[in-house]
């Protein structure tokens, strides 16, 4: 007797496993905004390290066409930096870069006669938590590519 009375005196239990089904599929949700975010801010950021690549490979293709022709593809050979800017830069516009990513920046196009240096940044696009969080955060990319002529 003394069981029966402490069983009913804790209280219904109904509907407590709605409750915990509930919470079950709230955090089923959460996970799936968190990794779908997660996996657009991964692709925008393969986005961009393909530009990047793109525009240095541009850039890359700016020799000095003189050194190029009295020497061949020799040490000699370097890349000229105003052409290198101007090449991976025509290379962006070309592709309409600003069109697929919006907000797209370029930190740097650089060269020094041997390497290339470019780097962009976007802001993040988020499809779940970017409307919540209006700070935008940045991706960046960024590619280098070293010229090296057969000796």
């Amino acid at each position: 007797m003394r069981i029966k009375n402490r069983v009913t005196k804790c209280g219904d239990e109904r509907g407590s496993v709605l409750l915990l089904g509930v919470g079950f599929v709230i955090v089923c949700l959460l996970a799936i905004a968190v990794v779908t975010d997660v996996s657009a801010a991964f692709l925008q950021r393969r986005s961009l390290m393909s530009l990047a690549d793109a525009a240095a490979i541009a850039g890359a293709q700016a020799i000095d066409q003189g050194a190029y022709y009295a020497n061949g593809a020799s040490v000699g050979t370097r890349l000229n930096p105003g052409l290198v800017r101007s090449a991976a830069a025509a290379h962006l516009a070309r592709t309409n870069a600003a069109s697929s990513i919006p907000g797209l920046h370029i930190e740097q196009i650089s060269s020094d006669g041997v390497h290339v240096l470019v780097a962009l940044s976007a802001p993040l696009r988020l499809p779940f938590f970017g409307p919540v969080h209006q700070e935008f955060a940045h991706v960046e990319a960024s590619a280098r590519l070293d010229y090296r002529p057969s000796p």
